[in-house]
């Protein structure tokens, strides 16, 4: 699998150790990756409540994506404590996409997640879409638009083009699948490394989504409510995103369509 240009920091960092290569540890059974851009307020309540996790026995895999603020030195100090915290950096800003990529390339165990690093989703329901991949899916999703889902606390204009473009791709690809941008999920291992994906923005999580479903993944949801962001600011870039699903739809749209036409004419 490709990565990006990326300096990664060993689990164990001290002067007065000696460094273990990260093929000398042992497998986790899971693997969570965790962009991160301009959070260094955000992440010391964040591995507080990583800490609970710890007898689990899981790898977090941080991508710090080129942040300008202080997240790259307090990962970096917060790494030399905690063995299960790994880090990769991103000498410059190359969006959530790219930082996906990377923390893909770096996670060692079979089954995979990806959460958002501002606790919007709760971290402590990543064991739950775990779960639901071990019971056979290849894809589990937190679902804030799923109909059992309580109702979203988040930002209104962020809910509303999440809401409406998940319509959108729900009624394009036919499948009862209610939400499609939700960074908080877990893959079974074969998923990410046969799953290109090009977007390098919030659409990757989109399109690594779609392309999941068109290649005959099955995918199961939690519903899951979108919590209030704490500490820092969005970077979510409304037009940048609308202009990026469009561009996704339209795409999806054909290859369906073309789809079906082969299959008109009897062509696999």
């Amino acid at each position: 699998m490709s990565s990006q240009s990326a300096v990664s920091v060993p689990l164990e960092y001290s002067p007065s150790i000696q460094l273990i290569p990260v093929s000398a540890l042992p497998r986790p059974p899971v693997s969570v990756v965790v962009p991160c851009y301009d959070e260094s307020d955000g992440i010391p309540p964040l591995l507080e409540r990583l800490e609970a996790m710890v007898p689990l026995g899981w790898e977090f895999v941080f991508v710090d994506d080129g942040s300008r603020d202080a997240t790259f030195s307090t990962l970096l100090g917060a790494v030399r404590s905690r063995p299960w915290m790994r880090v990769v950096r991103h000498g410059t800003n190359l969006g959530l996409g790219a930082a996906m990529r990377t923390g893909f390339a770096h996670a060692r165990a079979p089954i995979v997640c990806t959460m958002d690093s501002d606790c919007t989703y709760l971290p402590e329901r990543l064991p739950e879409l775990v779960r639901l991949v071990e019971q056979g899916a290849d894809i589990a999703t937190a679902s804030p638009w799923h109909p059992d889902s309580m109702a979203t606390q988040a930002g209104r204009i962020r809910s509303k083009l999440s809401r409406t473009v998940s319509r959108l791709y729900k009624s394009v690809i036919g499948q009862d699948v209610h939400t499609f941008t939700c960074l908080c999920r877990a893959y079974r291992r074969e998923v990410v490394e046969r799953t290109p994906f090009r977007a390098t923005g919030f659409a990757a999580v989109t399109e690594l989504m779609l392309r999941g479903i068109l290649s005959g993944c099955s995918v199961r949801e939690l519903p899951m409510e979108i919590g209030v962001r704490r500490f820092g600011k969005s970077k979510l870039k409304i037009g940048e995103a609308i202009l990026s699903h469009v561009g996704l739809l339209i795409v999806t749209a054909v290859v369906l369509s073309a789809r079906r036409a082969r299959r008109r004419i009897g062509l696999p």
